[in-house]
């Protein structure tokens, strides 16, 4: 276990946690945050000096700062319904949500919400956005995967228009490969050179490439796959099952077919767990790998022996954990975070009477809700015209502040340390 890495996990119950944070060379506690309720699946994240955490059943986000035990009380989020899953994007600028079947994406500095979209049948299980912040892969219970630029989901001309008219997204592209719900979804940390996994209760992993959408490979297993995960160089595929053994299959030798049925003499298994496999996940050298089951415990593994290190107790079921820096704001007395949370907005245009559209390389012209005086300035064809350019300069905007979020991050990294992190 490295030195820069501790471990935040999360629970079913809320008695003792809400989320914690542990050293796992000494099982220690290092951390505990309470009075969040219990944390949904797939919705544990560190947002710049925050834990942000989706309470299960019920429409709410929760935040601590990172050197506290109780949430920040003037920081309230409440959302439109309960939170199947989330996503924040690495440099902490949007936030993205999955409730029921809708897709919800908000501007977190602001509040904003920026769009809306509904492309699944049924709800969505699993959201991941690329290392890059450039794709958002979303798979859902109806076995659907959606890819979406995340340039275009937060495009003005999409938040400033009738959602259910011309503001869905076009996806970069659908599979519709899985045929039972897709209960997982792990993409690579080479931003759009990467490739990403999908597990679903069909039996399968596959393997995309994510730019494209080429399906590289599909694994066939002989029982109930419920995590997937890969390791930096996508060398190695963890496979979390429902039995709670996790196979390891090595990439570097892939099979000559696309469809492989992977027999008993083809994985090395990691024994241990005594219930369904939940979430996994790899410190950054790829030599610790932790596993959260339904049998309450997370299990710390040395990769190459194949060992039990460490065991961490919790009083339920396992819904998240993940490895974070040891920031050296988790033990500070005194916190100023940088970033500001606003309430989340519950409607996405800001103005239900009038609002304004910049045209490209035009003045701005005002547009009302009565459907005679739009029919006079512009036609549906016009409109629709509009918004195609406007989506494509926001799209390029967009791309270039996030070169220059990158150029900053970099030169935040190589500045000396402070008492922050």
């Amino acid at each position: 276990m490295e030195k820069s890495e501790v471990l935040l996990t999360a629970c079913q119950s809320a008695e003792q946690f809400s989320a914690c944070l542990w050293d796992c060379k000494t099982k220690n506690v290092l951390k505990t945050y309470k009075n969040g309720g219990p944390a949904a699946p797939k919705s544990l994240s560190v947002v710049g000096d925050y834990i942000l955490t989706a309470e299960a059943a019920k429409p709410l986000l929760h935040v601590w700062p990172l050197n506290s035990q109780e949430i920040d009380k003037n920081i309230r989020l409440v959302l439109p319904g309960a939170v199947t899953c989330l996503a924040v994007c690495p440099q902490n600028h949007y936030l993205v949500v999955g409730i029921s079947t809708k897709l919800y994406i908000w501007q977190l500095n602001s509040g904003k919400l920026l769009s809306i979209q509904q492309r699944h049948y049924q709800p969505i299980s699993c959201v991941e956005i690329s290392s890059d912040s450039e794709y958002v892969i979303v798979g859902g219970d109806d076995g659907l995967l959606v890819v979406y630029f995340l340039a275009d989901l937060v495009s003005i001309n999409h938040s400033l228009l009738n959602q259910k008219n011309i503001g869905q997204v076009e996806p970069v592209y659908t599979k519709n490969d899985h045929s039972m719900p897709i209960r997982d979804i792990h993409s690579g940390s080479l931003g759009r050179h990467s490739r990403f996994a999908t597990c679903s209760a069909d039996q399968t992993v596959r393997l995309y490439t994510l730019s494209s959408g080429d399906n590289n490979l599909t694994l066939v297993f002989n029982e109930d796959v419920t995590s997937v995960l890969f390791d930096s160089p996508c060398w190695n595929l963890y496979v979390g099952t429902n039995s709670g053994i996790v196979k390891q299959c090595s990439l570097k030798n892939p099979p000559r077919s696309l469809t492989h049925h992977i027999g008993r003499k083809e994985s090395k298994d990691f024994i241990g767990h005594k219930g369904k496999i939940i979430g996994m996940a790899l410190n950054l050298s790829n030599s610790i790998l932790a596993t959260g089951a339904d049998d309450k415990i997370v299990i710390i593994w040395d990769i190459l022996s194949q060992q039990i290190s460490r065991q961490l107790e919790h009083p339920a079921p396992i819904t998240n954990l993940k490895f974070v820096p040891d920031f050296a704001n988790f033990y500070v007395q005194n916190l100023k975070p940088q970033l500001i949370f606003k309430p989340l907005e519950r409607n996405v245009e800001a103005d239900s009477d009038n609002f304004v559209v910049a045209q490209v390389q035009s003045e701005d012209i005002e547009f009302s809700d009565d459907e005679n005086i739009l029919e006079k300035q512009l036609s549906r064809k016009s409109l629709e015209e509009q918004n195609v350019n406007l989506r494509i300069v926001n799209s390029q905007l967009y791309r270039a502040a996030l070169e220059i979020s990158k150029k900053y991050h970099i030169q935040r990294t190589e500045a000396p340390k402070t008492n922050g992190c």
